[in-house]
């Protein structure tokens, strides 16, 4: 964990993407230095975290993002990278979310499989029932992540350390109980996954559920069965909350039948297509139409314009939007030649 190869590596790691920001190269100047008082600090467990800068985006809707400095998260990514490989192998295949070769459109294409499966392709009743937790990052209690990654690391100074990381962020004023884990860590991903695990494993093993899949905290269940799916929502709701502190979002318990669409991580599925949803589209729309602007006023050349337009194609193409995609591209393409 502390050894300067590691640290080192996961500094590559960390930095990619990231060299101009001036935070990084103030680091990066004296970078030898720096890591060598970091390993340091780590080896004598004098390493305490540093305060959090917060600041707001808007990707689709307002997150509160709350920074740590460079030199936290340096040891954010030396932690996370010696812990993925620990805990990601005892997760299930469905669990989608900050995962290697997983992801929105890897879970679109096994969902629309399992809604093939159950519906006999299009030919029996298929219903989805779809669940959120109600301000899941806010209300992740420190005591119970710790505990869950204490089952399978062993190593006192890792969990020392590891605990240094969590403690270091707290959305409630109390002392009480602990309870908040930052969405700006790239820890916060793998510490999402290890405490969802536990519901993962229980509607796995324990109701034995065979169609369903989670990205983060929304998670989906399929059934021929209406009646099926309506009783599993109390037992789901008793579970987070007697073993996880967690609470169900009242406003976010979705029911609905297959020729209703079934809305999952910004896709519309039915059982022959899918589609965009509509408020990804609006989006899609709006921004392009803003960058178009901005290439016309000359904030922008051609090929970032064109960037952007290609990984808003990339989106549709997992759905079945040709038009859509046709009259984007008739309206934003730029360049009169690709370049090479």
């Amino acid at each position: 964990m502390v050894s300067l190869d590691h640290l080192f590596q996961s500094w590559n790691y960390f930095r990619r993407g990231k060299g101009k920001r001036k935070d990084v190269q103030q680091f990066e100047r004296h970078l030898e230095d720096n890591i060598f008082e970091l390993q340091l600090d780590l080896q004598t467990l004098q390493y305490q975290h540093g305060p959090y800068h917060q600041f707001f985006v808007f990707d689709p809707k307002e997150r509160h993002i709350s920074g740590a400095s460079v030199r936290d998260q340096l040891v954010h990514q030396a932690i996370y990278t010696i812990l993925t490989d620990l805990f990601d192998r005892k997760f299930i295949f469905h669990s989608l979310s900050s995962r290697l070769q997983k992801g929105t459109h890897i879970g679109i294409d096994h969902l629309h499989r399992m809604i093939r499966k159950v519906s006999a392709n299009g030919k029996k009743p298929c219903f989805a029932l779809k669940m959120d937790i109600r301000r899941f990052f806010d209300n992740i209690d420190h005591q119970i992540l710790k505990k869950l990654i204490q089952k399978n690391l062993h190593d006192e100074k890792i969990l020392h350390l590891v605990g240094t990381i969590i403690d270091s962020f707290n959305t409630q004023n109390s002392s009480h109980s602990a309870v908040g884990i930052p969405l700006g860590n790239v820890t916060s991903q793998l510490f999402a996954n290890i405490y969802l695990h536990e519901l993962d494993m229980f509607i796995k093993q324990t109701l034995h559920e065979r169609y369903y899949l989670r990205y983060c905290d929304d998670f989906i269940f399929l059934s021929p069965n209406e009646h099926h799916l309506k009783s599993l929502i109390p037992i789901v709701e008793k579970f987070l909350l007697e073993k996880l502190r967690l609470e169900l979002h009242p406003k976010k318990i979705i029911l609905r039948k297959l020729n209703q669409g079934i809305d999952f991580v910004g896709y519309v599925l039915f059982s022959k297509y899918r589609l965009v949803r509509a408020t990804t589209k609006r989006r899609i729309k709006k921004r392009l139409k803003e960058t178009y602007e901005q290439y016309l006023e000359g904030k922008i050349d051609a090929n970032f314009m064109d960037q952007r337009l290609q990984s808003y194609l990339g989106i549709l193409s997992h759905a079945n939007q040709h038009t859509l995609s046709q009259a984007l591209k008739n309206a934003y393409w730029v360049r009169s030649e690709r370049v090479i």
